[in-house]
């Protein structure tokens, strides 16, 4: 072969590399423009999940708040109840309105007194306490309430968290 015949067969061969090249190119840069549009959805629909997870949870959040908040109230009306009804209890007591006692055994160990008299069948003897023994026994059961109140309120709060994000416990 002369030189005359491989300047256009190399022309040639040139050629279509260059538009092989060019070609591959623009297969290469659809390809790369097709993972990007795929990327760009699956980015823009993970944002959607998670803007709708994040909205679900602030709800939650926002009726669970909520409900804590009226338990709350609800446990102060509460304690506001009893300390009133303590209070007049104890303005009873001090007034010789309401009296209190407490049996008294007489020559029998209290554990050892027959069925009857726990029945109340029988008249037993009792004791009056004084209105300070009377005032400190409230106040005895008053705080055990209070605590009793107390704990309930934060049983409710812990089942209300709990059914509220739905968490599983063991």
């Amino acid at each position: 072969m002369t030189a005359t015949t491989w300047r256009p067969l190399a022309a040639v061969l040139l050629c279509g590399t260059i538009a092989g090249w060019t070609a591959q190119g623009w297969r290469k840069d659809a390809s790369i423009a097709a993972l990007q549009r795929t990327a760009a959805i699956q980015a823009a629909t993970a944002a959607k999940q998670l803007a709708q997870a994040t909205a679900r949870v602030l709800t939650l959040e926002r009726a669970a708040g909520a409900a804590l908040a009226q338990r709350a109230d609800h446990l102060t009306q509460e304690q506001i109840h009893a300390k009133t009804e303590r209070d007049r209890f104890n303005a009873d007591v001090r007034s010789g309105a309401v009296r209190l006692s407490i049996p008294v055994a007489s020559g029998q160990c209290a554990a050892t007194a027959d069925s009857t008299a726990a029945a109340g069948h029988r008249h037993e003897t009792r004791a009056e306490l004084d209105a300070a023994t009377a005032a400190a026994l409230d106040a005895i059961a008053g705080d055990g309430d209070d605590a009793t109140r107390q704990l309930n309120a934060c049983i409710d709060a812990y089942n209300t968290v709990r059914n509220t994000y739905h968490v599983q416990t063991e």
